[in-house]
C-alpha cells in the first residue's frame, strides 16, 4: 500500500472534491484522526439499505463508483465515480437512515475513515475545529443537494421534450388513421380502390 503523510490527506481533504471551506491548517488537524483502510477491487464499501456507521470517508488512492436503484427490481446504475479527493458518506451526516446507495471499489482503493467517535474526540478536544469540520461538510452535502437537484430538472426537461415528441407522433398517427377510414369508407361506398404507386395514391375501379 502506497503510504500518506498527513500533508497529503490535508490536501485531498481541502480539493475541490472534497471540503475546500476547510483551510490547509484545520485539515492537518483532522486526518490525524483518521485512519487508513485497503479495500480490494470489487469490494462493497457501502452497502444500501445498511445503516451509515461512518461519519465521513475519502478516497485516496484507486477508484470507486456510487451506485443506485431506480426501483427494487430495477438493476443498479452508476451514479457518481469516485477519484482520489472524493468523499462518500457525508450524507449521512445529517440523519441515522439507512444508506440509499451502494459504493463499490472497481479497483484497489485505499481510504481515510472519520467515524463518529473520532467526531466526538475532534470536538471535545478543539470545539472551534469541531464546528468548521461540521460547517465544511454542511456546506459539500448542500452544494451535492444543489448539484442533485439540477440533474433532476435537466431528466426533467428530457422527459417534457420525449412526452412532446410521443404526443405529437400520436396525433400524427391518429390523423393517419382517420385518413385511412374515410378511404375505407369511400371504398365500400363506391366500389373504388386506391393503389399506391411510388410516391403517389392512384383510385382505380375494382376488378
Amino acid at each position: 500500500m502506497r503510504s500518506f503523510s498527513f500533508l497529503d490527506g490535508a490536501e485531498f481533504l481541502t480539493s475541490e472534491l472534497g471540503l475546500p471551506d476547510l483551510s490547509i491548517e484545520e485539515a492537518l488537524k483532522v486526518v490525524q484522526f483518521m485512519r487508513l483502510t485497503l479495500a480490494r477491487r470489487d469490494a462493497v464499501l457501502f452497502r444500501a439499505g445498511h445503516p451509515g456507521s461512518p461519519f465521513l470517508v475519502m478516497v485516496l488512492d484507486g477508484d470507486a463508483v456510487v451506485e443506485g436503484r431506480l426501483t427494487a427490481a430495477s438493476e443498479a446504475i452508476v451514479l457518481r465515480t469516485l477519484t482520489p479527493g472524493s468523499l462518500f458518506g457525508e450524507m449521512g451526516a445529517s440523519d441515522s437512515a439507512a444508506r440509499l446507495v451502494t459504493v463499490r471499489a472497481t479497483s484497489q482503493v485505499v481510504l481515510a475513515t472519520l467515524d463518529y467517535a473520532d467526531l466526538s474526540r475532534i470536538t471535545e478536544a478543539d470545539p472551534v475545529l469541531g464546528c468548521a469540520l461540521l460547517r465544511a461538510t454542511l456546506v459539500h452535502v448542500t452544494r451535492r443537494l444543489r448539484s442533485a437537484d439540477t440533474w433532476i430538472e435537466t431528466l426533467n426537461q428530457i422527459n417534457r421534450s420525449l412526452r412532446e415528441e410521443w404526443t405529437a407522433e400520436i396525433r400524427s398517427d391518429g390523423a393517419t388513421m382517420a385518413r385511412l377510414n374515410v378511404l375505407m369508407n369511400l371504398e365500400r361506398k363506391t366500389g373504388l380502390r386506391t393503389h399506391l404507386v411510388g410516391d403517389r395514391i392512384e383510385v382505380r375501379q375494382a376488378a
